[in-house]
């Protein structure tokens, strides 16, 4: 699937009556979607063929990292530049699907959902032209709209990788169930933060000598701008959050593109521990004998084959049928479909939904 950005319309939101995107009052049915994570926000706004109109980002939006104000700041701004390029205001959408890191909990959900539907009618009029749309926003965690995105509905598993980590899965019977999102300080296995510190204590330890001499030495060194190891503690415990040491995956990244053994094994011991994260799902939903796509979302698979192939290996030895592959559909297009099902809707044209950006496994 090729990024195709429909070319833009001089009013997107007022088609003529007797289109078939219309309301009765001759306005388009516009929605949007957004994936909320520690790293990163993306919004998408679409028409009810998801017929993709416009994209914004912004900063992290996980409030257990960031706080709630600074989260909801970075979801109002996303959807603002969304808006922006798809020339419609929030007052136009006609339904809101977002998923959010760090709401799994019913307390963190509803702290989320309060502090975000009073930011969007408050700050954005969202609701202003059609109070219905209020009872159109849809807010759910970010492996949801992963899965969804990443299996278009059907069956399967997703693995989100990115500063935090989680499996996320559904089987034909329409049961869900999810392994890991325990956060940095007892969880997170395979993240860009587990593959950060495993980094870090590679450093440490053939420093010391403990470990034989790695290219990650020189280059988290350069990273932290620091001249020696030995002020790693300084600039670590001085600062230290999963935010800011996450990035430094994609140094590890490219050491283990560059042949370093250190790096390497780093990598492959977070896929077999991602690997482990979705087979924990598997065994609950029961799936070791059944065909169905396991997907991988989240900015650790830049790595490609090297966090790819362990992850292949571990998972075939449970569920031989299971078959690795990318996402269908980026999370925040999973978030779309979500804000379309809710006002009754489904994928109408197929041709259509496949004309969806494909914003890549980030």
């Amino acid at each position: 699937m090729e990024w195709m950005m429909s070319s833009a319309l001089e009013s997107p939101h007022a088609f003529r009556r007797g289109d078939p995107d219309a309301t009765p009052d001759g306005q388009a049915v516009l929605l949007a979607g957004i994936d909320g994570g520690g790293t990163k926000t993306t919004a998408l706004v679409a028409d009810e063929r998801l017929t993709v109109l416009g994209e914004g980002r912004s900063g992290p939006s996980n409030f257990l990292r960031v706080g709630v104000e600074a989260a909801v700041t970075a979801i109002l701004e996303a959807l603002e530049g969304a808006c922006r390029q798809a020339e419609c205001t929030p007052a136009d959408l006609r339904a809101l699907g977002i998923g959010l890191a760090g709401i799994a909990h019913p307390t963190h959900y509803r702290r989320m959902r309060e502090a975000l539907l009073r930011a969007l009618v408050e700050h954005l009029a969202y609701g202003a032209r059609d109070p219905q749309s209020l009872q159109n926003f849809v807010l759910t965690t970010d492996a949801e709209i992963a899965l969804y995105g990443a299996t278009d509905g059907q069956p399967g598993v997703v693995i989100v990788s990115g500063t935090g980590s989680i499996a996320y899965g559904m089987n034909a019977r329409g049961q869900k169930a999810r392994s890991g999102g325990w956060g940095p300080t007892f969880g997170d296995e395979g993240s860009g933060y587990d593959i950060a510190r495993r980094a870090l204590a590679a450093v440490a330890s053939a420093y010391d000598g403990r470990m034989p001499p790695t290219l990650l030495t020189e280059r988290v060194c350069r990273y932290f701008g620091i001249e020696s190891p030995a002020e790693l503690p300084r600039v670590i415990y001085e600062d230290a959050t999963s935010l800011n040491i996450a990035p430094l995956s994609e140094v590890v990244i490219q050491a283990a593109r560059e042949g370093d053994a250190v790096a390497r094994e780093i990598l492959r011991e977070a896929g077999l521990e991602l690997a482990r994260t979705a087979i924990a799902v598997i065994k609950r939903l029961r799936l070791q004998q059944e065909a169905f796509r396991v997907s991988y979302v989240g900015g650790v698979f830049s790595a490609g084959e090297l966090i790819l192939e362990p992850i292949r290996q571990k998972i075939r030895e449970v569920a031989p049928k299971a078959e690795l592959n990318p996402p269908l559909f980026p999370p925040a297009v999973g978030a779309l479909k979500l804000a379309l099902a809710r006002l009754g809707l489904s994928d109408r044209e197929s041709e259509a939904a496949r004309s969806l950006p494909k914003l890549g496994v980030r």
